[in-house]
């Protein structure tokens, strides 16, 4: 309970302020009725919310009609946080373990502590621990976390010396992917300019996924003008079932399909954008038998044959380049890459790959001519007074379905190689990527010397890191490519493979990261922490991997919280404005907890390495010479944000004046909105010639280590593989478990939300798994039995099944990520199945370019009554 004026209120109810109340008055001293614009963070997409506070109590939500992010409008998720801030359970006080015992559901029994005691007690330990060998400090960020809170985690693991910072999803390797081929995080649509739109495992639209209210409006309004949406996926999701098509399809294989439409436009149709191919990617870049490269003897550069000069030239200096033909380049038989790519593609026949993907021959032909034809390859049209290509055709994937696999990075790339050919890439009506250039050149991708498209900074894919010997826990030197996996190797490197590592990490830092439920095998990750000494947990509520912890450290809740900028540029800044937002406090005073960063600043303090923290944090906010912190120096969360948002935004911006509206926004020019069309970039892959190296060296670099990895995907041409779980051979378990969203729900944050958890309830899906009618009549299983899930590898979950024709009839659904055993997580207790608990973790289920796992996992269903 807390004391209110002249009341009690009790945290587990949302007050309500009758208006004609005596107590409403607006004559009365200390009455307060604003509305306070911010940031919702119930997930990762950071929406503008207006936050209703009346005489001190937040009684209401809502969209920001002024946000250019979501226009005002919002999800149950964001309405509900007015109740997840009034939750009784959320620890308002620092808390230590007092029960030696742990596990899985096993009480920790929590002492409160005071501040000065808890941050004495986890500064000591890791003191203790960076003293014997800094690589024994783990530090492990979730996902949806502020930017600039990401500055001060990495600025502490420096300053302390680990290599040991990680986090991120556990499954995408389509960000991977964004990077590689793009030179962004993110690749998103222009839906107003698009005819034809083909999702492949995406549920955008939906409300789920990234970017999901300007998402849903703007598919909303193309459908309603006329814009085909055709959609491949396992489920006919809402989004599926509100499209012209849904294409039931085999899970794992949307690689297939993309590389049979590649070959149909390619070699059946002659469907390709030329201009666009031998301009703007490296597809007439010269390589030899060995798959390599021809390049200048004297720059090194790789070669074109320019038609013009009928000889080879350097990539930058070929005004007509070959994109077929055979050629002799000093004695060496060559062919531009294009050509080695149509003769590769010939293997993925729509013939050969219907068997594998469910798909019949003549509908990937229909979909590859519909969209080849949709693209319009050769149009213009004229923006903002500048006449640029038009390609009102878009292949789009999001960041898990298909490419929650393995080989998942090819088959997100496969996907955007559809847009490639047919030139919609960063032009009007195609695929564009979020950030590439902008706003006045702050942004710009970078260029390598073959002359390909770079992510800036240290999060690209291209070229990637050496294999090395592994030093991080996440593996990280081992895998190449990788950078989200976070504790995706945990389990490999602490508990499977322990000999990786030459040393035994002992401090554990999460921040906000449950980690048991957005993890796989939470049995074999219950084993990974019992490898720590010292376990702490930093987050706003209590939840499965905080009850494992030492201690834990309590956040700010959201609407507690002062945060800038909550929209990164890398993330999905689209529209006609670049824009940054502001999450602030709507309250004037906090519960008890503290903000993450003031944690940071606090712990290396009294760590003894502020000395270092503060130049590392200056830098990692990109701070300018007059904004700067000193060292010597204790700074408030509202100094730095402030010093943040000049640096940032100019000496005329300051964090008062983001505070009326909550953001501020700048017109994006026609070349930031469609930068290929307009102005000279780096070349995309077509061609990945670094992977033959790459998968040499991570071949001998595995083989030292005693591992076995599946290097089949290191090869410069797309490919596409099954995953473990199709080549299992295993009759009983005939059916592919499917995780899928629920736009109520979010990541492993909202099913304790009573309000969301009623929801769930009433849904006709939500806690139910889904089944196909027909599979169903053939196992005798009738609609709204109670049945039993088991794998091969000895997990079982049950729960009432809900029979539908909307399912291929090859795969059982499970939607969100219920099943929570929390102790705290009262509403969303052993409700529904916890999907990520039926896949194992195995080294054979590991993608070996992105270092992530393959959620893929095959179950035999029965009536529960039956066992």
């Amino acid at each position: 309970m807390r004391k209110g004026k002249g009341k009690i209120i009790l945290r587990g109810e949302v007050p309500q302020v009758a208006q004609n109340a005596p107590e409403a008055r607006s004559d009365r001293v200390g009455f307060d009725d604003v509305w306070i614009p911010s940031v919702c963070r119930v997930c990762s997409n950071c929406c503008g919310i207006r936050v209703h506070r009346q005489d001190g109590i937040v009684v209401k939500i809502e969209g920001n009609p002024e946000s250019p992010h979501n226009h005002g409008k919002m999800c149950a998720k964001g309405l509900s946080n007015v109740l997840a801030f009034y939750d009784p359970g959320r620890p308002v006080a620092p808390m230590v373990r007092t029960n030696p015992e742990r596990g899985p559901g096993i009480d920790p029994k929590w002492k409160e502590i005071s501040w000065d005691e808890a941050l004495d007690l986890v500064a000591g330990k890791i003191r203790e621990a960076i003293r014997e060998d800094p690589r024994k400090l783990v530090i492990l960020r979730g996902i949806g976390e502020a930017d600039w809170v990401g500055s001060c985690m990495g600025s502490f693991a420096k300053a302390t010396g680990t290599p040991n910072f990680a986090g991120g999803p556990f499954f995408a390797t389509h960000v991977d992917a964004c990077y590689l081929i793009n030179g962004t995080m993110h690749v998103e649509i222009d839906v107003p300019r698009c005819e034809y739109l083909i999702l492949f495992g995406s549920q955008r639209g939906g409300v789920v996924g990234h970017d999901t209210m300007r998402a849903a409006i703007e598919i909303s309004q193309a459908r309603a003008r006329g814009m085909k949406l055709v959609v491949l996926d396992p489920i006919c999701s809402p989004t599926a079932s509100n499209a012209s098509e849904w294409v039931p399809i085999r899970p794992g294989t949307d690689g297939a399909v993309a590389l049979s439409m590649l070959h149909v436009l390619v070699n059946e149709l002659g469907i390709y954008d030329r201009a666009f191919l031998a301009t703007q990617t490296n597809a007439a870049y010269l390589v030899g038998k060995d798959g390599r490269y021809i390049r200048d003897r004297s720059s090194g550069k790789p070669l074109m044959w320019d038609e013009a000069a009928n000889s080879p030239l350097p990539f930058d200096a070929a005004s007509r380049p070959a994109l077929e033909g055979q050629i002799q380049v000093d004695g060496q038989s060559c062919e531009p890459a294009f050509s080695r790519l149509r003769e590769h593609l010939k293997q993925y026949a729509p013939e050969s790959v219907a068997e594998v993907t469910t798909v019949a021959p003549h509908q990937i032909r229909r979909l590859a001519r519909e969209f080849g034809e949709a693209a319009r390859v050769g149009s213009t049209v004229v923006i903002d007074g500048k006449e640029v290509p038009y390609r009102p055709a878009c292949a789009f994937c999001d960041s898990r379905g298909l490419s929650s696999h393995q080989f998942g990075m090819w088959t997100s790339m496969s996907v955007h190689m559809l847009n490639l050919m047919v030139g919609a890439m960063d032009v009007p009506g195609g695929s564009i990527s979020t950030n590439i250039l902008g706003p006045g050149e702050k942004l710009r991708v970078e260029e390598s010397a073959d002359g390909l498209v770079m992510a800036p900074g240290d999060v690209r894919s291209y070229p990637p890191r050496r294999p090395r010997a592994p030093q991080s826990v996440n593996l990280n030197e081992l895998f190449p490519m990788g950078r989200t996996m976070g504790t995706v190797m945990m389990g490999l490197s602490l508990v499977q493979h322990p000999h990786l590592l030459p040393y035994k990490p002992e401090v554990l830092i999460l921040n906000n990261f449950n980690m048991m439920m957005s993890g796989v095998d939470p049995q074999m990750l219950t084993q990974a922490l019992g490898k720590f000494r010292f376990v702490v947990y930093l987050g706003d509520k209590n939840c499965e991997t905080a009850e494992l912890a030492d201690v834990f450290l309590p956040q700010l809740h959201a609407l507690e919280r002062l945060d800038f900028p909550m929209n990164s540029m890398r993330g999905w800044i689209n529209g006609d404005h670049w824009y940054f937002t502001l999450r602030q406090p709507v309250l004037k005073e906090s519960t008890g907890g503290k903000h993450p960063a003031e944690i940071y600043l606090e712990l290396a303090e009294r760590v003894g390495v502020s000395d270092k923290f503060i130049p590392s944090l200056n830098d990692s906010l990109g701070l300018k010479e007059a904004d700067r912190l000193g060292t010597g120096k204790r700074y408030s969360t509202e100094e730095v944000i402030d010093r943040h948002i000049r640096s940032s935004l100019g000496a005329d911006f300051g964090l008062e004046q983001l505070k009326e509206k909550g953001f501020v926004a700048f017109p994006r020019t026609a070349v930031e909105k469609f930068p290929r069309a307009l102005t000279k970039l780096p070349r995309t892959h077509l061609y990945f010639e670094f992977l033959l190296d790459t998968g040499q060296q991570l071949d001998s670099m595995a083989t030292e280590a005693g591992l076995k990895l599946d290097t089949r995907g290191f090869q410069p041409l797309p490919c596409w593989y099954p995953c473990a779980a199709q080549t299992e051979a295993a009759p009983d378990y005939d059916l592919f478990a499917v995780n899928y969203k629920l736009p109520f729900h979010g990541n492993t944050m909202t099913q304790d939300n009573p309000w969301l958890a009623e929801l769930a309830v009433h849904h006709p899906l939500g806690y139910k798994y889904l089944l196909n009618a027909q599979t169903a009549a053939r196992k005798g299983i009738a609609d709204g039995e109670e049945i039993l899930l088991e794998t091969g590898t000895g997990a079982r979950a049950s729960g009432i099944v809900k029979l539908s024709e909307c399912i291929h009839p090859e795969v059982i659904g499970i939607a969100s990520s219920f099943g929570h055993w929390a102790k705290a997580r009262k509403a969303g207790r052993n409700r529904g199945t916890h999907f990520n608990s039926l896949v194992p973790y195995r080294l054979s289920q590991i993608d070996a370019m992105a270092g992530l796992m393959d959620a893929c996992v095959k179950v035999r269903v029965s009536k529960a009554s039956a066992r």
